[in-house]
């Protein structure tokens, strides 16, 4: 026990685990309000229109694909400015995105609004006010994730943690409001809406009074190690959008209302694990990427990432396990014990899919993407697995947890690869 003290010790006072925890903190608040949103709304609005706000809220999961693309070349770039210690390209990227941000937000509802219809058409979703309200979120969801990414890539994890909680608990308060004012699921989401954009607000406003004194900088980073990245991550962050998000709105399709129903109330319980776990890719990619650029290896974090994975999502499951029928009638009500029996298979795969965004979080930072094609493939292959199998819920789980483990295990090849020098030349270059 003596000899363990130490590393105990030192495990402890990591940088990984204070900013880990100051994340995980946030994060936890987060899903508490998630939960207390959901909680509230499924008992009040029922089994198929709880459905419905399920779909909505895959939808817009996978829409918001670009602003995350966005949001993690910006993490990336950046913690590389803040290991160079330049302030300028790091004021030059706020205003950037300040300015279009807004343009891409205008284009954006323009777009959804004209989609609306046949939209809820397919989704068989008969109020299009409320996919109409669902397209705005994303719009203003569009400039906020990449302007709280700055937060991140700096490091600055509690001006990041403030502007999250505050996006969650405006959501809870409007949306469950609107909701037993009468409103139903268009309330949900117009509440939905009122956080986001009061989110979006403090963070441009605190960014832009951070950096207003630093004078402007011509943005330049190396052109081809800038279009690598943005492929390598945009396809990364379509890929991972798609694996976590498609099987609700496959499900939708595929099968009758009160299913569909269930699933979605099964989906928010499994993917609890998940979000108790979502902490740690925020912290490692940042860490990764800076110490990349300085010259250091940055595999300890990983060790330490996946060993505090680990442990709380097995510590979940284990809930998940015993008490499946209080873990979901906890979440949803009552009306939704029958996907009790599903719980704990779908947290299994849910897991495993934490473990893949830990590694790719990981392999972005330091600059390699050879996990791209195994991942694609089993995206694709989940899709098509789920499409000719969904008689049973239990099929359509099964296809999940052999997909997510074997996008696992591929997408870890060369783990311990470093990034190369001539990137670290191409960074330093602009500085």
């Amino acid at each position: 026990m003596r000899k363990l003290a130490p590393s105990v010790q030192r495990f402890a006072s990591s940088e990984f685990v204070r900013h880990g925890l100051l994340v995980f903190v946030a994060s936890m608040a987060i899903n508490v309000f998630g939960y207390g949103f959901h909680f509230a709304i499924s008992r009040r609005v029922g089994v198929e229109q709880y459905g419905v706000l399920s779909a909505l809220n895959s939808l817009l999961m996978v829409s918001v694909v670009l602003s995350q693309i966005a949001a993690t070349i910006v993490v990336k770039y950046a913690a590389e400015f803040r290991a160079t210690d330049d302030r300028a390209h790091l004021a030059a990227l706020v205003r950037m995105l300040v300015r279009y941000g807004a343009i891409a937000a205008g284009v954006i509802v323009a777009i959804g609004i004209a989609v609306a219809r046949p939209l809820a058409g397919y989704l068989h979703i008969g109020d299009v006010a409320a996919v109409a309200v669902t397209t705005v979120i994303i719009a203003i969801s569009l400039t906020t994730p990449s302007l709280r990414a700055v937060f991140q890539g700096i490091e600055d994890f509690r001006a990041w943690a403030l502007s999250t909680i505050l996006e969650a608990l405006v959501k809870l308060i409007a949306g469950v409001a609107l909701v037993y004012l009468g409103y139903g699921v268009l309330g949900a989401f117009v509440g939905w809406a009122i956080g986001s954009f009061i989110a979006l607000l403090y963070t441009a406003i605190v960014l832009v009074r951070r950096f207003r004194r630093v004078p402007d900088a011509v943005l330049f980073v190396d052109s081809r190690r800038l279009v690598k990245t943005m492929a390598g991550i945009s396809v990364a962050t379509v890929l991972l959008t798609m694996i976590s998000n498609v099987d609700v709105l496959l499900v939708k399709h595929f099968v009758d209302a009160r299913t569909a129903g269930l699933y979605g109330a099964l989906a928010l319980a499994g993917r609890i694990l998940m979000f108790l776990v979502g902490f740690v890719p925020i912290v490692i990619l940042p860490k990764a990427s800076r110490r990349a650029l300085e010259g250091l290896s940055s595999v300890g974090f990983l060790a330490q990432a996946m060993g505090v994975s680990a442990i709380l999502s097995g510590a979940g499951l284990l809930g998940y396990y015993f008490f499946p029928k209080f873990v979901v009638t906890s979440l949803a009500g009552a009306a939704f014990a029958a996907a009790a029996p599903h719980v704990f298979s779908y947290g299994i795969a849910m897991v495993l899919l934490a473990g893949v965004n830990i590694v790719v979080a990981y392999k972005i930072g330091i600059h390699r993407f050879n996990f791209i094609i195994p991942l694609g493939l089993c995206g694709i292959g989940e899709i098509v697995g789920i499409s000719l199998h969904h008689r049973t819920l239990d099929d359509v789980i099964y296809v999940l947890i052999v997909g997510n483990a074997i996008a696992l295990v591929t997408s870890g090849f060369r783990l311990t690869a470093n990034v190369r020098a001539r990137d670290i030349a191409a960074v330093n270059a602009v500085a």
